[in-house]
C-alpha cells in the first residue's frame, strides 16, 4: 500500500488489476451512511492528481455548495463536526436518532437553501403530531432543526432562519402520562415477593429479586443501577457509591442495534453520590452478593450468568414477572425509583434530602416528579382546620 498523504484520502493498490484506487468521503447518504467517491488510475501519481482536480474545483465553492446541498448531507456534517465531539455518547446518539428517524424521513432530499419555514412547520412538525408522537420527541425534532440553522447563519451560509415562527404544538393537545407509584403495601408485597424461595430446595426464585428489592430501597436510576459494581458497595459503612451510568447506544454508522456502554459519568453533575443503606436496601445487597460475589471487586452487579452486562429490556422484562407474580398492576424499572422518592415524602423526609438521595440538581425536579400528594394526606392536611 502507498503511503497515505495528507488529506489524500486511502489510497490503495487493487490486487486485480494493479491499479491504484482513492477513496475520500463528500457527504452522506440519506441513512447516514458516508457517502465515498472513487478515484483510479495506473500509478500513485496519477490518482493523486485526480484527486487533487477534484478537490481543487468543489474547494472554492465548499461553503456555497454546503449551503445548496441536501438538509440530509448538511445536517450529517454538522452532527459529525458540531455535536459529537462535545456531547456524551448517549446524548449524541439520541440527537442522531431524532435527525435520523424523526427530520430526515421528512425533509431530508430538500436543499438547504430553499427550505422555508412552511416546509418546517407542514413537512416536520405537523406530520409527526399527526402521527401522535409525544410532544417531547417533536421538540426535539424542532431543536435539532433550530440549532442546525442558526449554525449555518453564523457561518453566513444562509441569511435567514427558517426555524422563526415555527410553532410547537401545544402542551393540551397531548395527553399527560402519569407514573402511579406503588403504595407501602405494595411496596411491602413487591419485596415479598422477589425474595421468595422455591418450596422445594430454598432457592431463591428470580435471580435479581433481591436486587430489585435493593433498587427500590435505594432509588436508583435505572442506568446508573446497571453500572454498578461490587466495589462500589460498602457493607461496612452501609452506603452504596453512584458515580457512572449505563447508556444503550448505536455505532453510529446507521446501524439501529443498542449496545451497552458504560459512561464514567452519572446523568448530571448531582447524580454523583453516596446513598445511605436503609435495613431493607442492606439486607437485600448482602443476600445478593452472598450468591454471586466472587470476589471480583470491578465485577458488574447486574449480569447476565454468563457474566455479560444486563441490558434495560431484559431488566425490565425480569421486573415484570415480579410484578406480575406480585398481583400489582405496574411495570417497568423507573416505578421503583418513582415510588421510593414518593415513600420518603409520605415519611416526612425533607425535600432537600430526597433530592440529594435521588440525584437530582434541585428540588423543584423532585417536587414536580417524583412526590405525589395522595388523598389521605390531603385529608389529613384539611383535619388540622378548625
Amino acid at each position: 500500500m502507498a503511503k497515505r498523504g495528507n488529506s489524500e484520502g486511502c489510497i490503495v493498490k487493487d490486487p486485480r488489476n494493479g491499479n491504484y484506487i482513492a477513496r475520500i468521503q463528500i457527504g452522506y447518504n440519506s441513512n447516514g451512511n458516508p457517502k465515498i467517491k472513487t478515484f483510479s488510475g495506473k500509478t500513485v501519481t496519477e490518482v493523486k492528481r485526480r484527486l487533487k482536480e477534484f478537490k481543487d474545483e468543489n474547494e472554492n465553492n465548499q461553503t456555497i455548495a454546503q449551503g445548496d446541498c441536501l438538509l440530509v448531507e448538511g445536517m450529517y456534517r454538522w452532527l459529525e463536526k458540531y455535536k459529537k465531539p462535545f456531547l456524551k455518547p448517549s446524548s449524541y446518539d439520541r440527537l442522531m436518532q431524532t435527525v435520523s428517524n424523526n427530520i430526515i424521513p421528512y425533509i431530508g432530499q430538500y436543499y438547504i437553501k430553499e427550505i422555508t419555514l412552511s416546509d418546517i412547520q407542514t413537512e416536520v412538525i405537523n406530520r409527526l403530531t399527526s402521527e401522535k408522537l409525544s410532544r417531547s420527541s417533536i421538540k426535539k425534532a424542532y431543536q435539532a432543526l433550530n440549532m442546525f440553522f442558526r449554525q449555518y447563519i453564523i457561518e453566513r451560509k444562509l441569511t435567514v432562519n427558517p426555524m422563526d415562527g415555527v410553532r410547537l404544538p401545544l402542551k393540551e393537545h397531548f395527553e399527560e402520562k402519569t407514573i402511579k407509584p406503588l403504595t407501602p403495601d405494595e411496596m411491602d408485597k413487591f419485596t415479598r415477593t422477589a425474595m421468595s424461595k422455591f418450596d422445594g430446595n430454598g432457592e431463591y426464585k428470580y435471580r435479581y429479586g433481591t436486587a430489585f428489592v435493593f433498587v427500590l430501597y435505594t432509588g436508583l436510576r435505572e442506568g446508573e443501577a446497571l453500572a454498578l459494581q461490587y466495589k462500589h458497595i460498602d457493607l461496612a459503612n452501609r452506603k452504596v457509591t453512584v458515580e457512572q451510568n449505563l447508556v444503550m447506544v448505536t455505532d453510529g454508522s446507521g446501524n439501529k442495534r443498542r449496545e451497552p456502554l458504560i459512561q464514567k459519568s452519572t446523568k448530571t453533575s448531582s447524580g454523583k453520590r453516596e446513598i445511605p443503606l436503609c435495613d431493607t436496601a442492606y439486607e437485600a445487597i448482602k443476600l445478593y452478593m452472598d450468591m454471586y460475589y466472587t470476589g471480583n471487586d470491578e465485577e458488574y452487579i447486574f449480569t447476565t450468568k454468563k457474566g455479560n452486562h444486563l441490558t434495560p429490556h431484559n431488566m425490565a422484562k425480569s421486573v415484570n414477572y415480579i410484578f406480575k407474580a406480585a398481583g400489582i398492576d405496574a411495570s417497568g424499572m423507573h416505578i421503583l425509583r418513582h415510588s421510593f422518592a414518593s415513600y420518603l415524602h409520605s415519611k416526612g423526609v425533607d425535600i432537600k434530602y430526597i433530592s440529594a438521595i435521588l440525584g437530582h440538581s434541585g428540588t423543584q425536579i423532585t417536587y414536580d416528579t417524583y412526590v405525589h400528594t395522595n388523598y389521605e394526606q390531603l385529608k389529613s392536611a384539611m383535619d388540622m382546620i378548625d
